[in-house]
């Protein structure tokens, strides 16, 4: 059976994309897992600082260091903010 170039190179994108659709699918289920990770965190803090001013003190750093960032990223689309 022979190939064509054009049908090569029609194999290869096409091989290409079902590679890059499956990495796609990885990086968003990690994203949504360290997400998750990441928020689960604020929250036991967040519970944490009723009581301990160490936790306060951790909360205020994470919102300091990312709010500006996030939303400065974001161009303004996105705004991380934990009420305190």
């Amino acid at each position: 059976m022979k190939i064509t170039k054009r049908q090569l190179r029609q194999i290869i994108k096409e091989e290409k994309q079902k590679l890059l659709n499956e990495g796609l699918a990885d990086s968003v289920d990690q994203i949504i897992a360290d997400g998750r990770d990441f928020f689960l965190r604020v929250i036991e803090l967040s519970q944490e600082s009723e009581d301990d001013p160490n936790a306060q003190r951790q909360l205020e750093q994470i919102v300091a260091a990312l709010a500006p960032e996030v939303e400065k990223k974001s161009f303004g689309y996105v705004k991380f903010q934990v009420t305190l």
